[in-house]
């Protein structure tokens, strides 16, 4: 069963901004039935300095080629949200447009390139986001009947998208569906994994392990009916 690693004393200590993010990523990553090596990305919104003095906000998102248990600061793609949030009117845009686009988004062009799945985090309207990989949620979002099992375990508190690879199409609707359905809590990628959020990052973190436990004790539930 998943376990919660976060220390209140430690966590409070942390200046805020992306070494919180590097503390939760850090945390996700740690336990490998939550997020296997190199999957999974979290991202954060913020308001910065530019190199002008200027307020702005940005989205620090994981950058392509980290592992979310050992990244730092350093790993971590800063993106102005004024440039991104345009793409939301787009009906379409390919990788190779997509990934040219969030190059000039960059606030610092020393920063890795950002992750394919950059615009699932952008398009969702809270401040923390986390996109995992745990066991229990892929065991269900690969079943047949995973949706209907989803039914059985979250209700209503769930948005549902069918097999898409990642991109600007998924994660264009990603974000319907969450705007759709005010009760939406978490969203299950058909083959895919899971996405949560929070206000804070604490919130974050504690929503995925909530989300992960569900799905944990529903399927050992049904291993003892059948045992």
């Amino acid at each position: 069963m998943a376990k919660s690693l976060w220390e209140s004393q430690k966590a409070s200590a942390l200046e805020s901004g992306v070494e919180e993010l590097v503390y939760r990523s850090n945390l996700i990553g740690t336990d490998r039935t939550v997020c296997n090596w190199g999957g999974g990305n979290t991202s954060m919104k913020t308001v910065v300095k530019d190199f002008r003095g200027r307020d702005v906000e940005v989205m620090y998102v994981k950058g392509s080629g980290s592992d979310l248990a050992s990244m730092k600061a350093k790993n971590f793609t800063a993106l102005r949200m004024e440039d991104i949030r345009p793409l939301f009117e787009l009906e379409s845009m390919s990788d190779e447009d997509m990934v040219a686009y969030l190059a000039n988004c960059m606030i610092d062009s020393k920063h890795p390139r950002a992750s394919i799945e950059t615009l699932l985090h952008a398009f969702l309207p809270f401040k923390h986001v986390d996109h995992t990989h745990p066991d229990s949620i892929i065991s269900l979002c690969c079943t047949d009947n995973g949706r209907e099992l989803a039914v059985e375990i979250f209700g209503d508190r769930f948005v549902w998208v069918p097999y898409v690879r990642p991109g600007f199409t998924l994660s264009k609707m990603i974000a319907e569906g969450v705007l759709a359905n005010p009760k939406a809590e978490l969203v299950l990628m058909e083959k895919h994994g899971l996405v949560t959020w929070g206000e804070t990052s604490e919130e974050a973190y504690n929503k995925t392990l909530q989300i992960i436990t569900e799905a944990e004790e529903y399927i050992a539930g049904r291993i003892d009916e059948n045992a």
